[in-house]
């Protein structure tokens, strides 16, 4: 059973629907936070300004930059 959901292949960000350590591969990233159950982490680099995309849905712009792997809040 995956660590995560991930509805679109354009989503940028996935949802923890468990509580990810350190380490964890992410679809090609690998956790470098602690990420909490319900949260998101980023599978790629999130540059500044750009958007934050869950579920095929801009939910938001990062404000600075994301790395890969980085719990998003």
């Amino acid at each position: 059973m995956s660590e995560f959901v991930r509805l679109d292949p354009r989503d940028n960000v996935v949802t923890a629907i468990s509580p990810l350590t350190v380490g964890t591969e992410i679809e090609g990233a690998t956790a470098i936070a602690q990420v909490p159950r319900g949260h998101k982490v980023a599978t790629t680099a999130i540059a500044d300004g750009a958007p934050v995309i869950k579920y095929a849905q801009i939910i938001g712009y990062a404000n600075g930059d994301i790395a890969a792997g980085a719990h998003v809040h």
